[in-house]
């Protein structure tokens, strides 16, 4: 039996093929326009469960670096802090050098305590340093500077002292699964050489306030034996700022690395992403010109088809 073909069927047929064309150019055209292959599950659903699981690796990637970054800068400021209380120290043993000259007199010995005031303010400056509106010395009790003093220095009377008012806990940042480091430092051991919280600095270390305190008083009374012995805890207090800044390297290397690690992770998950869901532009420009072509052809197709006559009307 042969079948006989209709005037709806032909326009049925063209119609069809235009839409579906039309389909093809579409997807075509979201995939031109986005670069990507796979812009929804649909498309394919191995590559999106992928594509989702790599972007989720690639967020963590993201927050690692950023935790590597903020801990630089922590560790950055805390070095920086050091260093300048150090170059403050440096200078008080110079003045304490000169005050223990026995040809000075009692003017000239207060003159040098009021240096010395000057450095005991950048030393407690620099122990209240600050970073990303945090106190970098005073643990994770960052409701208040981590240092406080009693006061200011007054000639005749005691030397201010200065509490700590942080606490001794460092900070620690994750910069991987399962792995931490060093953000910051404890404030109490710096700057006072307490570690074990006892209240008094551990063997080896001094209370710098302590030490610089000492000096002005020893300076201001004209105490020329008082100065000298200064020189010795001065030296102990080099000794251990420059301690602390081989803690903050050591931190910062551990940094270094982990950006490192986590920079080549990150392109490796980057370029596992693209394989799994990006286009192929030149694939994807070539089909959209075939496609287009196809489509317009269609469309000449159905317009030949679908226009109607009387003659083809009453056959």
């Amino acid at each position: 039996m042969t079948m006989r073909i209709t005037g709806s069927m032909v326009v049925r047929s063209a119609l069809n093929g235009m839409n579906a064309a039309r389909r093809q150019l579409s997807i075509t055209q979201e995939q031109s326009a986005s670069g990507l292959r796979v812009n929804r599950p649909s498309d394919d659903p191995v590559a999106a469960s992928r594509a989702t699981q790599l972007r989720g690796e690639s967020a963590e990637v993201e927050q690692y670096r950023h935790n590597v970054s903020q801990a630089r800068a922590r560790l950055g400021t805390t070095e920086d802090a050091i260093s300048s209380a150090e170059d403050a120290v440096v200078r008080a043993r110079e003045l304490a050098i000169e005050g223990a000259n026995g040809t000075l007199d009692a003017n000239s010995r207060q003159t040098l305590a009021k240096e010395v005031e000057t450095l005991h303010d950048e030393l407690l400056a620099a122990s209240n340093a600050r970073s990303e509106g945090a106190w970098v010395f005073a643990g994770t009790a960052n409701g208040q500077p981590a240092f406080a003093s009693s006061g200011p220095f007054v000639s005749g009377s005691p030397p201010p002292t200065v509490t700590f008012g942080g606490n001794s806990t460092q900070i620690e940042i994750a910069i991987d699964q399962g792995r931490r480091a060093t953000a910051t430092l404890d404030g109490r051991r710096v700057f006072q050489g307490d570690a074990d919280g006892d209240g008094s600095p551990d063997p080896g270390r001094e209370d710098v306030f302590a030490v610089l305190g000492e000096l002005w008083r020893a300076l201001d009374t004209n105490d020329q034996a008082a100065v000298s012995a200064s020189l010795d805890r001065l030296d102990r207090v080099q000794g251990q700022f420059q301690l602390e800044l081989a803690h903050v390297g050591a931190a910062t290397q551990q940094l270094d690395a982990a950006d490192q690690r986590l920079s080549s992770q990150g392109l490796v998950v980057t370029k596992s992403l693209s394989d799994a869901q990006d286009a192929d532009t030149e694939q994807v420009f070539s089909r959209l010109v075939v496609q287009e072509t196809a489509l317009q052809a269609a469309l000449e197709s159905a317009s030949r088809a679908v226009q109607p006559s009387l003659l083809n009307f009453l056959k």
